[in-house]
């Protein structure tokens, strides 16, 4: 029998196999709870501000949509973005220069599977809850970066 985290890494390496096409523009948020969405947030917002420096970028939002748009991520992450200093426009804003980002947040077997979308970077890290039911980083970020076009 495997242990359930080698479950939840093979499952988290089959979906970014088979998520490494063009996919929808638009992002997907599920199973994210209000107390969940600070760490997320957190997480996503310095995992961009790695890659690009805040004071001087403006970040597009590519939020979900229809059904999905009313998340407890989004808000938050837009308010944490905007608090390290990030420039954010939501999508259909007219932002010249800026750098879209788009993030898929899933269940996971006990947990969440985070990937970010920014430029040509792709990004996913794995999320566990713990006895208490809190997220907790159950992986590093696993990071690939596309060719340029």
């Amino acid at each position: 029998m495997r242990h359930p985290l080698h479950t939840a890494v093979i499952g988290a390496m089959l979906l970014l196999s088979g998520c490494a096409g063009v996919g929808p523009r638009s992002s997907y948020v599920e199973a994210v709870t209000p107390a969940d969405a600070p760490v997320l947030a957190a997480d996503i917002a310095g995992f961009v501000a790695e890659r690009l420096p805040a004071a001087a970028t403006t970040l597009v939002l590519n939020a979900p949509t229809g059904e999905l748009a009313s998340d407890s991520l989004t808000p938050v992450l837009r308010d944490e973005l905007r608090r390290i200093g990030f420039g954010v426009a939501d999508a259909g804003q007219k932002a010249p220069g800026a750098h879209p980002l788009r993030y898929l947040v899933t269940p996971l077997d006990a947990g969440v599977l985070v990937r970010l979308h920014v430029d040509r970077t792709t990004a996913s890290r794995l999320w566990l809850r713990n006895s208490a039911g809190t997220l907790q980083a159950g992986s590093p970020f696993t990071v690939r970066e596309d060719a340029a076009e």
